[in-house]
């Protein structure tokens, strides 16, 4: 069983006062492969428009084929591909404006969760050296492709950005500067997953 998903309708919009405030208190994820904050944005990068990074600025990517928290990128994968965890407890998630996914999680431990984006689990690539570059982009590996994330979708079926082949690093442009927050998680009932989760996604 997949821990809940935050319905989207319970998203507000923070003002700068309460952001900061808000973005002090945003619990910092954990572990050996945790990203280094809670935060997500919307990027503009050379070749893409409104890619989904982390706090870092830091592509994030998702599996065609773990679409609905089905785990599939597991063991060596996780050696490239790193899951943006958070801790269990956390349930408040900073979004920037322009990102309109429906937020969730799927437990990857006893003691973290990873982030779900329309029900896609995110990644960072170890193939990107740097903020802002894409080079996981149509990726192929793990039984699936790899795609940058459209940080304004609403729907699963149009999360993944496509591209016929992997790209090189980009630059970026600009970032987004005006955030949202997305409060409340039901209840936190982890699946048995032995390490991840995933789902097929046709595109």
């Amino acid at each position: 069983m997949k821990v809940p998903s935050i319905p989207h309708s319970l998203v507000r919009r923070a003002a700068p006062v309460a952001l900061a405030i808000l973005a002090g208190a945003t619990l910092v994820a954990t572990g050996a492969s945790a990203a280094p904050s809670t935060s997500l944005a919307s990027a503009k990068l050379t070749g893409f428009a409104g890619v989904l990074v982390n706090q870092s600025s830091r592509t994030l990517y998702v599996l065609s084929v773990e679409k609905g928290d089905v785990i599939k990128c597991k063991g060596a994968c996780l050696s490239t591909w790193t899951p943006l965890l958070v801790k269990k407890s956390v349930t408040t998630i900073v979004l920037g404006a322009n990102v309109d996914g429906k937020i969730g999680f799927v437990k990857r431990s006893s003691t973290t969760k990873q982030v779900t984006f329309n029900t896609f689990p995110l990644y960072t690539y170890t193939g990107d050296s740097g903020p802002r570059q894409t080079n996981g982009e149509g990726v192929s590996a793990y039984g699936g492709r790899w795609f940058v994330v459209k940080a304004s979708s609403t729907r699963a079926a149009t999360t993944a950005i496509e591209k016929s082949s992997p790209s090189g690093p980009k630059g970026t442009t600009t970032t987004s500067t005006s955030t949202t927050t997305t409060t409340t998680e039901a209840t936190t009932t982890s699946t048995t997953t032995t390490t991840l989760s995933g789902g097929g996604g046709g595109y």
